[in-house]
């Protein structure tokens, strides 16, 4: 079954006040008002729709540099596992390396997070004197790396070329995007003369598109032309491109033709001397 994931908004107010109403969570909003009143005062959630009706929602917060997330409800089945994935996602993409979260301590809703790979690390009770369970998860780092030999494979996959050319050693200008262990995407720095350095444009699995790494990598990239002696960089104008084209601009990318070319500059501070 497919699901969409999106933020949950004030107009979603009854669908997902009637989903907590049939649900025994202590502190969820049962009513419209109750959960339009939570959403004006801070609180933020996630819904999962599967044929344009709201079948899960998941309350999320950041505290002390770790995500949180309750108040988890699932009408179908998967839908709960979406959401948590959601909200692993989000943690990952703000550079959050632990997620945690407070359920129900029962034998059935402890073995379901452990199959989404949390442990528990407390157990205490809640305002109720219901046993609580407290459980945590510790995220892959989500990060864009130089290119190893061992990452070959992963790239011959994401940009169709010939693996053997990235198994003789690690390419200068050649970085990966990596989750944990795991290449999900590429990007590569060409020198091509007069110092203009050409970028490929990034190559990313699908399931990690719309999420900033995209103007990650080629932010990486840019670093490196820039310390390496290049004064322009120049990348294709891509559709893959156009979710980071914001983040490009604001890094002092422009659009000329066909091209994204940014030229290196250092800025000139105030109190520099000047000379006609």
């Amino acid at each position: 079954m497919l699901f969409t994931i999106r933020a949950a908004g004030g107009e979603d107010a009854a669908a997902i006040a009637e989903l907590y109403a049939r649900s025994p969570l202590a502190e969820a909003p049962t009513t419209a008002a109750a959960f339009e009143l939570m959403t004006q005062t801070g609180h933020a959630f996630l819904l999962a729709e599967s044929n344009g009706a709201i079948c899960g929602a998941v309350r999320y917060f950041d505290e002390e540099g770790i995500g949180w997330f309750d108040l988890l409800v699932s009408a179908r089945p998967w839908a709960g596992v979406h959401l948590v994935r959601a909200v692993q996602r989000g943690c990952q993409d703000r550079g959050l390396r632990l997620v945690r979260c407070r359920c129900s301590d029962t034998p059935v809703i402890e073995d379901y997070f452990a199959r989404l790979g949390f442990l528990p690390i407390g157990r205490s009770r809640n305002a109720d004197g219901e046993p609580e369970l407290l459980l945590e998860r510790r995220l892959p780092l989500l990060t864009v790396r130089e290119q190893r030999r061992s990452d070959a494979e992963a790239i011959g996959d994401l940009t169709g070329e010939d693996p053997c050319v990235f198994e003789q050693g690690a390419r200068p200008g050649a970085f990966v995007a990596s989750d944990g262990d795991r290449v999900v995407g590429f990007i590569q720095c060409s020198d091509a003369g007069a110092g203009v350095a050409v970028f490929t444009v990034p190559a990313l699995d699908s399931r990690y598109r719309e999420r900033g790494l995209e103007a990650w990598m080629v932010r990486r990239a840019a670093s490196y032309a820039e310390t390496n002696g290049f004064h322009t960089a120049e990348m294709p104008i891509d559709p893959a491109v156009e979710p980071a084209s914001k983040a490009l601009e604001d890094a002092y990318w422009v659009r000329e033709g066909n091209l994204w070319r940014r030229i290196f500059f250092t800025p000139k501070h105030a109190d520099d001397d000047w000379e006609a």
